[in-house]
């Protein structure tokens, strides 16, 4: 036997190698090789061909002596037959890596989907209760089913994405679908005020045959916007209008705030008795002048006494109002301590804002949008008049979240009992919420509302408070992010996509080459056990345009990580048959069911007649 130990004549590296070889592993070979493999692999290989050669030299002897084949006929077939070979191991080698070449390929290239077959899956999925945003990047259509969608989506993406896009192919699907025969309720708030949205659905609302059903409601566009008093509910008290009505104005700086909500409160409650219809210009008039606001309290007083179906409880809170209100008349500076709450009120008697919000007829609720299955389009331009249309976007928020929690306690509905689900779109909303808003992500499932929140960035929600960004970027099942430049919302999505365990392969190179430098590998390497995220930042943060990552849960994989193209709504244009919105009928008795109240003191009529405007203010 050899003496191994060092200094002695015999000791050899190679064999020193070779006795601590066993504690290295050799299964991995293709993360770092040892000589010793890199021989016999040669060896292998080499007695591969020679048995290769064998075969063919007994084939060709077979054939020539046996078969009586000539020799320029048996080249003729090696060459077929090599052909045919080679386009089989092309086609398997294809069909094999295509996948693995698909999910290497970056950018990932547009898919194609020919029309009628879109159209199949279209109406496959309407068939599965779901619809298809778009397609994976093997042209597998992903089925979005209603059941995900009710809890929550978030949509992040800049502008020029391919977010709007999105959108539009959402809503023109939960616009053509039915479910038991019943159209899908939707509710698309877009607060961008952007036209050429609602431009791009009217021909899908008119294929679907819902053009009668479409209400749009942009507060600079009166001649075709329907009319939404904040103070108006159908069928009921008006109280929690009027409490939400107040919040939307975010008074957190006025030291009267409290004071403002009860006056505001009871004097609604006095014009609830009346039996009439109310709206802003009333309770302006009401506060300010001081014998509207006794006449009033007389004529709530008539009313109930004429009806003994009131509660005593109610009768006591009228009361109790009405005292209030007539003990204000007695504080001097009762005008200064609410002067808070008649400037927000008086914002909404300016230009065509205060046609929409101080109508008494032609009136629409949210209820009824959803129990008539209608189409509402909100469109809101906060680069005008911004104080006010931010607080009506706040007041039709504070309506929607009114609408889920009534929606929530009704039993019928939390069961669905075969309804249609409610699509509610909220683009770009930020701006309009307010920090209790959160509370209806809680709700929304049971309600049968299925909610996509759609934004920029994710710190547009701090902006509201962190609480409220918190929840609304945690609660949702579903995440769509198209591209984004943001650093936290590029980290927003690669923590929600979860890490999962990977290798890190290391390899030793060796410098070879005089003439012609480069790295061979010597056959020593490591492998290292690390966490990465699914999502990768490089991706997300150049996705072409068209292209969005998804996390959506399934019930039986658990969360999904997709790369989806967007699916594009096809279009028809017919210059004949353009769709239009004509405006709309003006009432002729549109006064009748109103208050109407005008000021009693000519002073109050000349100091308020460039609020009002002369029709407004005329005495009586």
């Amino acid at each position: 036997m050899a003496d191994i130990r060092p200094g002695s004549p015999g000791c050899d590296w190679r064999l020193l190698l070779f006795q601590f070889y066993p504690m290295i592993s050799h299964n991995s070979y293709e993360y770092g090789r040892r000589e010793y493999h890199r021989t016999h692999e040669d060896n292998g290989s080499l007695v591969l061909v020679v048995l290769a050669v064998a075969v063919l030299g007994v084939g060709f002897y077979l054939l020539v002596s046996r078969f009586h084949i000539r020799t320029h006929e048996i080249v003729e077939l090696s060459f077929y037959l090599i052909a045919l070979i080679g386009a089989g191991i092309s086609v398997v080698w294809y069909l094999r890596t295509r996948k693995k070449r698909i999910e290497n390929a970056w950018p990932h290239p547009a898919v194609f989907v020919p029309m009628l077959k879109d159209h199949r899956y279209v109406e496959r999925a309407f068939d599965q209760h779901a619809i298809i945003p778009g397609y994976d990047i093997y042209s597998r259509p992903w089925y979005w089913s209603d059941d995900s969608r009710r809890m929550q989506t978030v949509v992040v993406g800049q502008s020029g994405s391919g977010k709007t896009t999105l959108l539009h192919n959402i809503a023109a699907q939960d616009i053509r679908r039915k479910v038991n025969g019943q159209h899908l309720p939707v509710i698309i708030f877009d607060g961008k005020g952007d036209q050429e949205f609602l431009n791009d659905l009217l021909p899908e609302i008119a294929a679907a045959g819902r053009l009668h059903q479409l209400r749009v409601l942009d507060p600079f566009r009166p001649e075709v916007s329907i009319r939404f008093n904040p103070l108006y509910n159908k069928g009921g008290s008006s109280q929690e209008l009027v409490n939400a009505f107040f919040e939307s104005f975010l008074q957190r700086q006025d030291f009267f705030r409290g004071h403002q909500a009860a006056y505001l409160s009871d004097i609604c409650r006095v014009l609830d008795y009346t039996g009439k219809i109310y709206n802003i210009p009333d309770i302006l008039v009401m506060a300010r002048d001081e014998q509207v606001l006794k006449e009033q309290i007389s004529t709530a007083s008539r009313v109930i006494s004429n009806h003994p179906n009131v509660s005593q409880q109610r009768r006591q809170n009228f009361e109790m109002s009405a005292k209030n209100l007539l003990q204000s008349l007695e504080d001097r500076e009762r005008l200064q301590k609410i002067q808070g709450l008649l400037n927000e009120l008086g914002t909404f008697t300016e230009d065509d804002l205060s046609v929409i919000t101080n109508a008494y007829e032609d009136l629409l609720t949210l209820d009824e949008i959803v129990d008539q299955g209608l189409i509402l389009f909100v469109s809101l331009n906060t680069n005008k008049n911004a104080r006010a249309v931010t607080a009506l976007g706040r007041m039709l928020l504070q309506n929607l979240q009114l609408m889920v929690g009534k929606r929530y306690l009704n039993e019928q509905e939390r069961r669905r009992d075969g309804r249609p689900m409610v699509s509610v779109i909220l683009d770009e909303f930020a701006p309009f919420a307010y920090p209790n808003f959160a509370q209806i992500l809680q709700t929304a499932r049971g309600s049968n509302i299925a909610l996509l929140f759609s934004l920029q960035s994710i710190p547009q929600l701090r902006t509201v408070s962190r609480s409220f960004g918190d929840d609304v970027s945690s609660a949702p099942n579903t995440i769509m992010l198209l591209r984004t430049r943001d650093e936290e919302t590029a980290r927003y999505f690669l923590n929600a996509s979860a890490r999962v365990t990977g290798e890190r392969r290391t390899m030793t190179v060796e410098k070879k080459g005089v003439l012609d430098e480069h790295y061979e590998e010597i056959g020593f390497g490591s492998i290292t056990e690390i966490e990465k995220t699914r999502a990768v930042d490089f991706q997300i943060k150049n996705l072409p345009v068209g292209q969005m990552q998804v996390l959506t849960t399934d019930n039986r994989l658990g969360t999904l990580h997709m790369h989806v193209h967007v699916r594009r709504q096809h279009r028809w244009f017919l210059s004949s048959l353009e769709p239009v919105l004509y405006p709309r009928l003006q009432q002729v008795n549109a006064h009748t069911r109103g208050a109407n109240l005008r000021f009693r003191n000519p002073e109050l009529a000349r100091r308020m007649n460039r609020i009002f405007g002369k029709s407004r203010v005329a005495l009586v």
